[in-house]
């Protein structure tokens, strides 16, 4: 393929599984209605004359211009009776596009669905009122049997493939998903209410079955200190709100001064407008104390309410300078968008710390720790208004009940 023209503009393409059109400016999707409207030709000649207007060098004129949501995906659902697994995988899956629209590649529901989906590839052509336990678990138990295959780089360049087997968890998360896969089909009328009922009744593989995996926990602050010093100071920064606040890493990143309330009093108030539970009508309030306004104050000061506060190619502009950090080409990639993707954040959390000789972390274990000094400073409730969580449970997936508090009960009058 031929590299695109300097001077070229931005051209309109075509996403056929939604039929809309789209075009990329300045690494940022924009999404311009049904492919061949007069409305998608008006909203493209409006991006590309806000950004000439620009010169070409910044897409802030364009994030300006209202841009509609991709039209929803149509679900043409099988008819009942003879609807195949195969089909009744497809149409799910398609359901939680169209309700997701646009935001459907982060939702956990659509990623488990497309493990379902994978997982049901033997079954595909049987018919879905022939499935039932011991189909479920014929194919939980070619998930056990069947590894996946991952490959790694070695030290002089070649690649090599190494087989896993599944894990337990990933094995019966799955299944679940194949549970509500048919509690939906039920919802539609399109099979009998009773073909979902017995799929309930497949008991969960035991402990021992399938491949045991560590439980996520909090990153120590030690660790942290030593890899700040290797983190270029956009991602400092970033890494440092998150730690302060307990949020999560890619609400940190979407994080403008124009979304964050409260500013008259002493604890500020950022209601993100995209957040894990949105689509369900619930509000996200994060908490932020001194030590996270300190960091927003230096970052924020002079510039625009709706631009995102942590932006990577400020980062940029400044590695290019400074070999000693990382070593990327000096002008940065036309790609690089306005906010750090968790990808991004990830990679210069690993090789920060693989620079500072301590174990490799991720950024959401910054939520782990936090949350966990709040449950053990000011109690579970405090903790779970911090995780903005709706259920005590998942409170103490984060933060469970520590045994220092325990042990002290037990020494007092145990």
């Amino acid at each position: 393929m031929g590299r695109r023209h300097a001077d070229a503009l931005p051209a309109m393409r075509h996403h056929r599984r939604s039929g809309n059109a789209r075009v990329r400016i300045g690494g940022i999707e924009h999404w311009l209605g049904p492919w061949g409207s007069a409305d998608s030709r008006l909203r493209y000649d409006e991006l590309i004359a806000a950004w000439i207007a620009s010169g070409r060098k910044s897409v802030e004129a364009v994030k300006r211009v209202p841009c509609p949501a991709p039209a929803a995906l149509e679900v043409e659902l099988p008819t009942s009776g003879d609807v195949t697994v195969g089909e009744l995988a497809r149409a799910w899956i398609a359901s939680i596009e169209r309700e997701r629209a646009g935001a459907h590649k982060r939702a956990s529901n659509w990623n488990g669905a497309i493990a379902a989906a994978r997982a049901l590839r033997s079954v595909a052509a049987m018919p879905a009122r022939d499935f039932g336990p011991r189909a479920l678990q014929d194919v939980r138990r070619r998930l056990v049997d069947t590894p996946f295959l991952r490959k790694r780089r070695l030290p002089d360049g070649t690649e090599t493939t190494q087989a896993i087997p599944r894990s337990r968890r990933y094995v019966n998360d799955t299944v679940g998903r194949i549970r509500q896969l048919f509690n939906w089909a039920v919802g539609l009328e399109l099979i009998p209410p009773e073909r979902a009922y017995a799929l309930s009744r497949v008991r969960a593989l035991p402990l021992g079955q399938g491949r045991e995996t560590q439980r996520r926990t909090e990153v120590a602050v030690e660790t942290v200190n030593a890899t700040l010093p290797h983190l270029t100071a956009e991602v400092r920064a970033l890494v440092q709100f998150i730690r302060w606040t307990g949020c999560r890493p890619s609400e940190a990143a979407r994080l403008r001064m124009c979304d964050v309330h409260d500013r008259d009093r002493q604890t500020w108030r950022y209601r993100p407008p995209v957040h894990k539970t949105a689509h369900r009508g619930q509000y996200r309030d994060v908490p932020i104390g001194p030590q996270a306004r300190a960091i927003l104050e230096a970052h924020a000061a002079g510039r625009p309410d709706d631009e995102h506060v942590f932006d990577p190619r400020r980062s940029l502009a400044r590695i290019a300078g400074n070999g000693d950090i990382i070593k990327i080409r000096r002008k940065p990639s036309a790609r690089v968008g306005t906010m750090f993707t968790s990808n991004a954040l990830r990679v210069a959390i690993q090789r920060a710390a693989v620079a500072a000789g301590v174990p490799p972390w991720t950024a959401y274990q910054l939520r782990y720790l936090r949350l966990r000094e709040v449950r053990r400073d000011h109690g579970p409730e405090a903790a779970r208004a911090t995780a903005g969580h709706t259920r005590d449970t998942m409170t103490a997936h984060y933060a469970p009940p520590s045994w220092e508090a325990a042990a002290g009960a037990a020494a007092a009058s145990g």
